[in-house]
């Protein structure tokens, strides 16, 4: 998905202008939004784990449903929504590891890809009739497969996050059984290994009933609970967890490949809302667009100063970058507009 030319820039740019803001209003018009006046308890459980995952706050609101349900949604504008049924059903440990596994779709930008994957397959028919490519068509089933089985182990990357983010197995097991069969008064009688001996059950039929139990369920979108429980209890007793534990894990210290706001630096640098400083000029972010330096011979110059009238060197801001496919698509979407 990410080798698709320009499917990234513009779709990005396509959820930012359209469908985040439709997002957005349909949030703030039916739904509650926690901060830290409206919810504070639900929004602190947010704030810990971005801290603890390094990610860009969302948007958090909660809506009536009684349905055990949660999800995000977003590349720029993200947004989580809690149901109320979940909030209620949870201890604060159990619905910490909800929120995290949201923050964990965020964190890893998987609604990008998501979205890219999903208009792939909408319109594939429309794909393969254009690209003259023979035998095209025979790729989409075999996509597809792909694709969903990439859309559940997201969801086993997201488990992981939450983990981290609760850091406690008890309570991040618990949640994830309570979202497959929950009684209200009975918690207490739920027996998690019991639970994780489920996944057993595909070898005791016959090979015939595996394979069409597995055609029938290839399109789901997130793995059976027993394989999840039993994944996650496994990562757990790691290596690999007991090293992120301990701080030594791969970092991304300019949340580049992240969903999450950005903030236009005075320098016109687009940084990840995380940041305090701008990685290209070092101006302290949120700091108003004063004037610069002549890059020559530091002279203070207003912003987009294509020469300093003092030594006549030539101004970074001149030099008009060549354009990109995004560029080309907002032109193209600009003049079709109008």
């Amino acid at each position: 998905m990410k080798s698709v030319p320009g499917a990234g820039p513009v779709l990005t740019w396509l959820q930012e202008n359209f469908t985040e803001q439709i997002t957005y209003l349909n949030n703030n018009e039916q739904h509650i939004r926690a901060t830290k006046e409206s919810y504070p308890s639900l929004f602190a459980m947010m704030e810990r784990c971005c801290e603890i995952l390094s990610c860009p706050l969302p948007e958090l609101y909660i809506t009536t449903n009684p349905v055990l349900n949660a999800y995000t949604a977003g590349q720029r504008r993200t947004c989580i929504v809690l149901h109320s049924a979940l909030i209620e059903s949870l201890t604060p440990d159990e619905l910490c590891f909800v929120i995290g596994h949201e923050i964990g779709h965020i964190k890893c930008a998987h609604g990008l890809y998501r979205q890219l994957g999903d208009l792939l397959i909408r319109y594939w028919d429309v794909l393969a009739s254009v690209v003259p490519i023979p035998g095209i068509g025979l790729l989409r089933i075999p996509l597809l497969i792909a694709f969903w089985e990439w859309y559940r182990r997201a969801e086993f990357t997201c488990d992981r996050a939450a983990l981290l983010c609760v850091q406690d197995l008890e309570p991040s097991l618990r949640a994830l059984a309570k979202l497959a069969g929950s009684v209200k008064g009975y918690e207490d009688e739920l027996n998690l290994e019991s639970a994780m001996q489920q996944h057993a059950a595909r070898g005791e039929v016959n090979k015939l009933v595996l394979v069409v139990s597995i055609l029938e369920n290839a399109s789901n979108t997130h793995p059976f609970v027993p394989v999840r429980l039993k994944t996650l209890k496994e990562f757990a007793a790691s290596p690999e967890y007991a090293r992120i534990l301990s701080g030594d894990y791969k970092r991304d210290v300019l949340g580049l490949h992240e969903g999450g706001e950005r903030v236009k630096c005075g320098c016109g640098t687009l940084v990840n809302s995380k940041l305090a400083f701008c990685p290209q000029c070092g101006r302290p972010l949120g700091q108003p667009a004063g004037p610069s330096a002549c890059v020559q011979c530091g002279t203070p110059l207003p912003p987009e100063t294509k020469f300093c009238p003092k030594c006549g060197g030539k101004q970074p801001a001149a030099e008009a970058p060549q354009q990109d496919a995004l560029s080309k698509f907002k032109n193209t979407a600009s003049s079709f507009f109008k």
